[in-house]
């Protein structure tokens, strides 16, 4: 298909799957912080979390075809034998968030229109299983539009009775007695709630398909929608954290819509737009979710397999992967350059490798609107993750469904799963992960044609240390707080 997403379409399905459920327990973490810290926070959860989305776009500009990227081709190409460990990561995140969901909806709707928990959660798959059916993220615009008027409509809802009870003078009491302004109001719970600002943010996994389908993939458009959507989430998030907080002070609960008056009528509104916001929003998650699970199998496939490339289209695009080594750091000889380059366009049968790419993960100097300079060899020009047959993409798409909706029904409660799912799932897929793509890929093409890397890019390496090893701090400490106050509590 061609791509045709446009900016606008884009940052709309980054912004819906930035921005969920999440978006409540903001002002819990702002009751633990107080007011200062918590913006504090909350922008330097913004910062890391878009460094950590425009390092992943730099290195989707390494490859011949950056339609290509994906984080499976990316993996396959500089760290093959982790490339099942971080699709799981992706598992782990995608699958942990859309249960959590499933377990909301059914905790939501009965209490706004009747009947059993279990009915409702079933009776969402006349939405949801049409939408996890399509196979371009970009045709799940419209309703991540829907999802943000819901979403727009919760936000004006805390923003408004704010006001209001302000101008009545009837937060006095709170702002004065209630709310902590400079000082972290709990110290123990500050790391707990510092990964739930960072859970908020998680939107990686749908990253490369929309550079993927964006129509124009260039790097300065990618980076406007990575500014835009970023920008807009932090706008959302300090809204309902802050009007959250200051409204209810030190009785802010963690999910923030329990507070309101439950026979409201616009609060009954709002659950409603609660609940349909989780019903669009899963369709985003389960999309790089099913994609993750059918990496797994071909990296097994190609691994422990015994499957014969040339009757299996999908192992052998990615056997040509996996023999991919990382860029060659060597700087050629200028006087045999020339003859260096037309060697490099044939593998070592001698056979000429189509459309430039070349064997071994050798370099070609292009100039393109796509990439400026040196561009890494891929496995494939016309896919970016590993290819589906159709009676796999079904297959997935069945097993995933029924399993995550046979544990919605039968489990009721996932606060313990779901803080493990941000301190591991977020942690990885948001800043250790694209650390380690970006610190190997980035400036290797300059290095690759004999160039020194560009001083921006030297910046950039830097930066993507620093998310490493700020990715596995954030992860123990979180995990460790979480387990902590778990173990406390029993």
């Amino acid at each position: 298909m061609e791509p045709s997403s446009s900016a606008l379409s884009s940052t709309a399905n980054l912004v819906k799957t930035i921005v969920g459920a999440g978006t409540l327990a903001i002002p819990y973490s702002f009751k633990s912080d107080g007011v200062l810290v918590g913006v504090l926070l909350t922008l330097l959860a913004a910062v890391t979390s878009g460094l950590g989305l425009f390092v992943l776009s730099k290195c989707s500009k390494t490859l011949i075809n950056p339609r290509n990227s994906s984080f499976f081709t990316l993996c396959m190409l500089t760290y093959p034998t982790l490339a099942p460990i971080f699709d799981l990561a992706m598992i782990v995140q995608c699958f942990g968030v859309g249960l959590s969901y499933l377990v909301l909806i059914g905790d939501l709707f009965p209490g706004l229109f009747g009947g059993e928990r279990n009915y409702w959660v079933i009776a969402s798959t006349a939405i949801i299983i049409p939408l996890c059916l399509v196979k371009k993220l970009d045709q799940l615009k419209y309703s991540s539009i829907l999802g943000l008027f819901a979403l727009a409509y919760i936000s004006i809802l805390v923003f408004s009775h704010f006001v209001f009870e302000l101008a009545k003078g009837e937060l006095t009491e709170v702002l004065k007695n209630d709310v902590s302004w400079w000082k972290i109001h709990d110290f123990k719970g500050l790391l707990s709630t510092f990964s739930i600002i960072i859970f908020a943010y998680t939107g990686s996994m749908n990253l490369f398909p929309m550079i993927n389908e964006l129509k124009d993939n260039s790097m300065g458009n990618i980076t406007l929608v990575i500014n835009n959507s970023i920008s807009l989430s932090t706008a959302l998030f300090l809204i309902v954290g802050l009007s959250g907080y200051l409204t209810f002070g030190n009785s802010t609960l963690g999910n923030l819509i329990l507070n309101y008056d439950p026979n409201s009528v616009w609060i009954i509104i709002g659950k409603f737009c609660l609940g349909s916001m989780l019903i669009l929003s899963f369709p985003l998650l389960f999309q790089p979710l099913r994609v993750a699970v059918n990496n797994v199998i071909i990296w097994i496939e190609i691994t422990f397999g015994n499957a014969d490339p040339e009757e299996d289209p999908q192992v052998s695009e990615y056997t040509r992967a996996s023999d991919l080594r990382p860029i060659s750091m060597t700087v050629e000889d200028p006087t045999q350059s020339n003859n260096a380059l037309e060697a490099a366009s044939y593998d070592a049968q001698d056979r000429l490798l189509p459309n430039g790419t070349f064997g071994n993960g050798s370099i070609e100097s292009q100039d393109n609107s796509n990439n400026e300079r040196g561009t890494m060899a891929v496995p494939t020009d016309n896919e970016h993750h590993a290819p589906f047959v159709r009676s796999r993409f079904y297959l997935i798409t069945a097993l995933l469904l029924i399993s995550m909706y046979t544990l919605a029904l039968s489990v009721e409660s996932f606060a313990l799963v779901l803080s493990l799912v941000g301190a591991t799932g977020s942690t990885s897929i948001s800043f250790t992960i694209p650390g380690l793509l970006g610190y190997k890929l980035i400036g290797s093409d300059s290095l690759a044609v004999g160039k020194m890397i560009p001083p921006r890019d030297r910046f950039y390496k830097r930066c993507s240390l620093f998310l490493i090893f700020y990715g596995l701090s954030v992860m123990f400490l979180s995990l460790y707080i979480t387990l902590f106050n778990n173990s406390d509590e029993a």
